[in-house]
């Protein structure tokens, strides 16, 4: 028995490693078409579902959607109420995975057949000479150690745990339910794989050992469980996150509650409709339909009311460090080309806000110590950030355009060093910064692209009109009269504006064509955001 319970751990741990294979491999594969999809297919709730439940089937994680969904809301490509269709629809997913184990990984001798696709898949990630063929080498060999490890756990199931009495629980009642429900729960939050944990029931159930109504208090608890990877995901992000996050658990618990209350029907009912079609009803595909039924019906309840809760939902976490990151959190790393838009409206907002404390410095005040304290230290987590993502296997397109970005953030760092030089400049003369005026309250509140080309005109002009103060001060200096050690600090202070502008508007400018490349969908408010 002993050893047919060690097979059965094992047997659990090649479909844990086979999963993540999985999931990490196709998302590899699909690349920055994950990316380009979630953009264009999610604009109504009927594109947001099916996006989801396409998108679960194909990667076989639930959680991984969950997350990259989480970094689109956080980027403000993808709007909450948007983004709450394409969560309904990961769990829908989820069910249809159910189906393939129960259709097929049960029904066929499916282990003769894994490990021609773990050779195969090793030899596409081993040889294959682009990054997408390696990532479906990766997916190949994910899905072989999947169904060898169902083909080892249904095995195990047969001897080790034919004498355990599950039906004594069943027969608890509604307790025994609950029971179930929290031991789902529970298993899922430890594996992180809600999906594991159906697999694990349906084969327990299709042998026999787990009643039915036993596995369907299992499959509402895994459905549970795959709440805790959103919360944990959130736990130090962005407002953003955590409104969708709780979004999942608001959608998963009432899913959860109708799936309790209408338990018997529902097994009742499929269980007729078995008899129906089939002589002999199969646990195994009884559970799978139940577990599809209950998030359709959990999708159909939550539909009418999701604009409501997105409303209540968006006066919810506003309160955020006005130095923290707002466009970055851990979920963001998930996709490297979302991870560089987030760093780049990140030192958007840093250039502007630099840019208006140049603003004050033209208006005759002085910088604001705070502001500029909570600038380094947004700059500071930027630089963190950078440092993380370059330690990530990164496509060459992603690489560079991160270098672009570390090359913009040290443009950016030159001007925070500056601005205390200018403040000394404007003790010694008032109106130096006259020129710069109009640029600077421009780049502090640009929009982007929009603004480009107005920046671009602005500081041609600034640059020939600081061309002739040069060559008047030159004059001025040839008739004796300015001094020559006053014409040299006037020249100073002209080339030290010049510098800080120079390389101020050549930031905002890059970061700014930057972002033109991730069009937000939705001319949605809360889509944009910054809270």
């Amino acid at each position: 028995m002993w050893t047919d319970m060690l097979m059965a751990f094992g047997a659990l741990g090649l479909i844990l490693l086979g999963m993540d294979w999985m999931s990490q491999g196709l998302k590899v594969a699909a690349g920055p078409n994950l990316l380009q999809f979630l953009q264009r297919w999610t604009n109504t709730p009927l594109q947001g579902v099916a996006f989801g439940t396409v998108a679960t089937v194909a990667v076989q994680s639930s959680s991984a959607i969950t997350v990259t969904t989480i970094g689109f809301v956080n980027a403000g490509i993808l709007s909450l109420q948007n983004a709450a269709f394409v969560i309904y629809g990961s769990n829908v997913g989820t069910s249809l995975t159910g189906w393939f184990i129960a259709l097929v990984g049960l029904q066929f001798k499916i282990d003769a057949l894994a490990l021609p696709i773990i050779g195969l898949g090793a030899l596409l990630k081993l040889f294959g000479r682009s990054s997408r063929n390696k990532g479906m080498g990766e997916g190949l060999l994910g899905f072989g150690l999947l169904f060898l490890g169902l083909a080892f756990l249904k095995q195990s199931f047969d001897t080790a745990f034919v004498d355990i009495n599950f039906s004594g629980l069943a027969q608890l009642g509604v307790w025994g339910i609950l029971a179930g429900v929290l031991l789902g729960t529970l298993l899922s939050t430890l594996m992180q794989a809600s999906i594991a944990v159906i697999a694990l029931v349906i084969t327990a159930v299709s042998t026999g050992i787990i009643p039915l109504s036993l596995a369907a208090a299992f499959v509402i608890g895994a459905n549970l469980g795959t709440t805790s990877t959103a919360l944990m995901s959130t736990l130090a992000a962005t407002a953003k996150a955590k409104r969708l996050a709780w979004l999942h658990v608001i959608f998963n618990v009432l899913t959860g509650l109708v799936a309790l209350l209408l338990l018997s029907p529902l097994l009742w009912g499929i269980n007729l409709l078995q008899q129906w079609l089939f002589s002999t009803p199969q646990p195994a595909v009884s559970l799978a339909l139940f577990h599809t039924l209950f998030n359709v019906l959990g999708v159909l309840l939550m539909w009418p009311v999701t604009g409501r809760l997105v409303l209540w939902l968006n006066k919810r976490f506003r309160r955020q460090n006005s130095a923290g990151l707002r466009y970055l959190d851990a979920s963001s790393l998930a996709i490297p080309a979302l991870a560089i838009n987030g760093l780049g409206a990140e030192l958007l907002r840093v250039g502007q806000l630099i840019a208006a404390q140049a603003v004050r410095l033209a208006q005759a005040q002085p910088t604001e110590a705070d502001s500029i304290d909570d600038i380094r230290s947004l700059q500071a987590e930027i630089n963190s950030y950078m440092h993380r993502l370059g330690r990530e296997p990164l496509p060459a397109e992603e690489a560079m355009l991160l270098n672009e970005l570390v090359k913009s953030q040290l443009q950016l760092e030159m001007t925070l060093q500056l601005l205390p030089v200018l403040t000394q400049h404007l003790a010694a003369d008032i109106a130096v910064f006259h020129n710069e005026a109009e640029l600077w309250e421009l780049l502090s509140r640009a929009t982007w692209p929009d603004d480009a080309g107005q920046i671009r005109s602005s500081y041609r002009e600034l640059l020939r009109q600081r061309e002739q103060n040069k060559k008047q001060l030159y004059t001025l200096v040839l008739q004796e009269r300015v001094s020559k050690d006053a014409g040299g600090e006037q020249l100073l202070r002209l080339a030290e504006t010049k510098r800080f502008t120079r390389q101020l508007t050549r930031a905002l400018l890059s970061l700014g064509a930057l972002q033109s490349r991730f069009e937000p969908l939705t001319d949605n408010k809360e889509a944009t955001d910054a809270a």
